[in-house]
């Protein structure tokens, strides 16, 4: 499978036009566009940056909070920094990986858009519309799907001193889906005037899978073929979504979310750790039954189920990286190898030796 790869000058990231900006068709079935080494230090955008990028690809930019003392010299402010990846599943099909903290409050609109697109957050939050409709709020670990018509606007509202990790998948044209079948769905979808923008809560098992493909340390075709799936499985949820009913809205507030979020991000950078239920409650603060009850209503699974999912990931990836099983356990907390070995072979099927 032919794969080129080219560096941009700058990048498209804002969570509107990553959900909006159209991919041409590719002579190869995947072509990484864009790629920033999550090792490496973030690029840095400014607001020339965004005007430039404007000016060529049809969005409109504003930042309605920035000082007027800033006004006169765009290009020494910061907007965001941060890294995107940007990838060509087939022509007509494109996934975008991003991780980047803004810094000024912006929005952005376009009016180029693809037919629909699907968008998952799993850090941060952003609103959105689509023409004059209702805001949407996309908060983390929810999705929306997105569908267009040819002159149809979205507008993203990014606010500044957070951390944005999305992932969205752009289609372009309907007839690009993959199927006969699939494309009639879409195409029924565009022709209903009840359907523009809809709300879904993402499984745990989708959420897990992505998280791992922004995480993954693999390359060629293994990491081709975790990228491949892990876009039909958005694709296939996205659909269901809008197959679906009108979401039932959860009882966890939004400082409920941000406070479970805390959590969530702990378990994540650090699951070597031992962690315990009272120190999560704390950092979370609530009351650990709270806790227990809001984590499994807001992420689908229990807060250790989580961590242990997230350590199984970590160790899978140390054993591709050439680690011994026993380094690949204690690495991510298990005392002992003979535990992990157990719990490793029951989430994957195989032994973790059979990894070395």
């Amino acid at each position: 499978m032919g794969k080129s790869r080219q560096k941009c000058e700058y990048v498209l990231f804002s969570f509107a036009h990553l959900a909006a900006f159209p991919m041409p068709p590719r002579a190869h079935p995947v072509t990484r566009v864009t790629t920033l080494n999550p090792s490496a230090s973030p690029a840095q955008f400014t607001v020339a940056d965004f005007n430039r990028m404007g000016d060529q690809s049809g969005f409109r930019y504003r930042l309605p909070q920035l000082d007027r003392a800033v006004r006169g010299d765009p290009e020494s402010l910061c907007i965001a920094e941060g890294r995107v990846e940007k990838y060509a599943i087939r022509p007509g099909l494109t996934l975008v990986l991003s991780d980047v903290r803004v810094h000024q409050h912006y929005e952005a609109t376009s009016m180029m858009s693809p037919r629909f697109s699907a968008i998952v957050m799993l850090q941060g939050h952003a609103q959105t519309r689509i023409d004059r409709h209702e805001d949407v709020r996309l908060a983390a670990h929810s999705g929306v799907s997105a569908l267009y018509g040819d002159t149809v606007a979205m507008t993203g509202t990014h606010a500044a001193g957070q951390r944005l990790r999305s992932v969205n998948l752009s289609l372009s044209d309907p007839d690009s889906a993959g199927d006969d079948q699939t494309s009639e769905m879409i195409w029924k979808a565009l022709r209903s005037p009840a359907l523009r923008l809809r709300r879904w809560q993402v499984q745990g098992h989708l959420l897990q899978a992505i998280e791992h493909l922004l995480d993954c340390a693999w390359d060629g075709p293994l990491q081709n073929m975790l990228r491949d799936g892990v876009a039909m499985q958005l694709l296939a949820h996205a659909l269901a979504s809008l197959e679906a009913g009108a979401p039932v809205e959860s009882a966890v507030s939004e400082r409920d979310r941000q406070l479970l979020e805390r959590v969530r991000e702990r378990l994540h950078s650090a699951p070597g750790e031992e962690h315990t239920l009272d120190d999560l409650a704390r950092l979370a603060c609530m009351s650990p039954s709270t806790l227990r009850a809001k984590f499994q209503a807001t992420y689908q699974r229990s807060v250790f189920s989580w961590l242990r999912e997230r350590r199984l990931e970590v160790a899978r990836e140390q054993l591709a990286q050439g680690c011994s099983v026993q380094q690949a356990a204690h690495f991510v907390g298990y005392r002992h190898a003979t535990n992990f070995a157990t719990a490793f072979r029951e989430r994957y099927g195989i032994a973790p030796s059979e990894l070395n």
